[in-house]
C-alpha cells in the first residue's frame, strides 16, 4: 500500500470524526443559551415550590409563637451598665436549623433564616454564610435569598426601610443605610475585607436582575443595614463569677 492511499484512508478514517467534534461544538454554543434557560426554569420552579412539599432541611429552633424582646436573662457589667445577653443562654443553630424569622413590613418580607446557605437551604428560605456572624455579636450577617421567591421583595427595597431579625433570644432591628449593584466579585472582596469589622453590618443580597434572562447572573443586588436595636451578646467574665 503506497503513502498516498495511506494518507486517503486516514482521511476517511478521521475527517468525520473532526467534523464531528467541530459540529458539536458550535451545537453546544448555539444551544447553551437555551440550556441555560431550560435549568434557571428548573430551579425557579424548584424555588417557587410550596414549603408543605419539600424536604425539611433539619428541625427547626425558632418557636415564632415564643418570639418576645427579651426572652433569656440580662446582665449588666461596671464599665458599660446596658443590659446584655450571656451567651451560655442561647441556642445556637445546627447548619440547616430554621433560628430566625427576617421582616420588613415595608416591603412584604416575612421569611425564614436558616443556618447556612447550600442550595438545599436557598430551596426553603433566606441561608446564613456560615463565616457570617449571628445577630448580636457586633460583627457583619451575611444572608442570600433567590430573587424568584423568598428575596423577591427586595426588589422594592430603599434607604432607611427598617428590617428585623427575630430570634430566640432576642429580636433585633437594621436600617437600611445602602443598596447597591454589585459583581459577584466585588461583594465577596467587600465581605472579606469587612467581616470581623466591630460593627453589626446586615448584608443581604440576591442575583439582579429579577427579569427572567438567559446565561448566568453575575451581578447581585445588595442590601447594608445597620443594627438600631437589640442586645449585645457577650461572654461571662471573670469577674462575674466571683
Amino acid at each position: 500500500m503506497n503513502k498516498s492511499r495511506i494518507i486517503k484512508l486516514l482521511a476517511y478514517i478521521f475527517m468525520p470524526v473532526i467534523f464531528s467534534v467541530i459540529g458539536y461544538i458550535f451545537l453546544y454554543i448555539g444551544l447553551k443559551p437555551y440550556w441555560e434557560m431550560a435549568r434557571d426554569a428548573v430551579v425557579l420552579l424548584g424555588a417557587e415550590a410550596p414549603m408543605e412539599e419539600q424536604a425539611v432541611v433539619r428541625d427547626a429552633i425558632f418557636d415564632p409563637n415564643a418570639a418576645v424582646e427579651n426572652p433569656v436573662p440580662l446582665y449588666e457589667d461596671e464599665e458599660k451598665p446596658e443590659p446584655y445577653i450571656r451567651i451560655e443562654n442561647i441556642d445556637f443553630p445546627l447548619s440547616g436549623s430554621h433560628y430566625a424569622q427576617l421582616i420588613c413590613d415595608d416591603i412584604g418580607l416575612d421569611v425564614p433564616v436558616y443556618w447556612g446557605d447550600s442550595a438545599d437551604i436557598l430551596r426553603c428560605g433566606i441561608g446564613q454564610y456560615l463565616g457570617s456572624f449571628l445577630p448580636g455579636f457586633g460583627r457583619m450577617i451575611v444572608l442570600a435569598g433567590h430573587n424568584n421567591s423568598f428575596f423577591l421583595p427586595l426588589k422594592d427595597i430603599h434607604k432607611d426601610n427598617i428590617v428585623k431579625i427575630n430570634t430566640n433570644y432576642c429580636n433585633y432591628e437594621y436600617q437600611v443605610t445602602e443598596v447597591k449593584i454589585l459583581d459577584e466579585k466585588e461583594l465577596q472582596k467587600y465581605i472579606l475585607d469587612n467581616l470581623l469589622n466591630e460593627e453589626e453590618i446586615l448584608v443581604m443580597y440576591t442575583c439582579w436582575p429579577f427579569e427572567f434572562s438567559a446565561g448566568r447572573k453575575t451581578d447581585r443586588l445588595t442590601v447594608l443595614a445597620k443594627r438600631i436595636s437589640g442586645y449585645d451578646v457577650k461572654w461571662r467574665t471573670y469577674e462575674e463569677d466571683y
